[in-house]
């Protein structure tokens, strides 16, 4: 999963460069567990976790394996190399409770930027928020952190109850029951640009 080829990757990106945003989010936050990679992290074995032949994929300690989704890397592409999000940082918001589980495959995953660099998870997102709690508080850190105000971010979960509670907050959020995809994506900046509207 995640290894889509140089020639998706380049399709993919062209398409975001022909979109319209006239908006862009100032903080795009993310979800972990089934946002980001599968399957959940707490139904594994456990670290030590040890990089595989493809970046986009770890091993637990008996060899399960854990995988960023296949839109993923299209995703944080554009958002650190497109020139409209220069201002735009990555967090990351998860209730899981294998918070240091969580945080060493963070630093493993990898994902190709640029069509040549290869960054971690963990070195992409500026602000990481991991412990099981209402995502209220995960939100409240990141405005204390950030300085980026509700209105200015845009979230990505597969929990239909967190983008409820979040959405209260006066964030644009982005319900992905499949995890991230490169339509979850779209929609969620289409949602941006007609709540920057209202």
């Amino acid at each position: 999963m995640g290894r889509g080829s140089g020639l998706q990757q380049t399709a993919v990106r062209d398409g975001a460069s022909s979109r319209q945003w006239t908006r862009v989010p100032r903080l795009v936050v993310f979800d972990l567990d089934y946002t980001l990679w599968s399957p959940y992290i707490d139904v594994l074995s456990g670290g030590p976790f040890t990089e595989t032949e493809h970046p986009g994929t770890v091993l637990d300690r008996y060899g399960g394996e854990l995988s960023l989704l296949p839109d993923v890397q299209a995703v944080l592409d554009v958002i650190e190399t497109d020139l409209r999000f220069g201002a735009t940082k990555v967090a990351i918001a998860s209730r899981t409770g294998e918070i240091e589980a969580a945080k060493e495959c963070m630093g493993l995953l990898k994902v190709r930027i640029g069509g040549q660099e290869m960054r971690t998870l963990q070195s992409i997102a500026s602000y990481v928020e991991i412990y099981p709690t209402c995502k209220l508080a995960h939100f409240n850190e990141f405005v204390q952190q950030s300085g980026v105000a509700y209105e200015d971010m845009l979230f990505f979960d597969d929990e239909y109850r967190n983008v409820q509670d979040v959405s209260k907050l006066g964030v644009t959020c982005q319900y992905c029951e499949d995890g991230l995809t490169w339509t979850s994506w779209l929609q969620g900046m289409e949602a941006c640009q007609k709540a920057k509207r209202k």
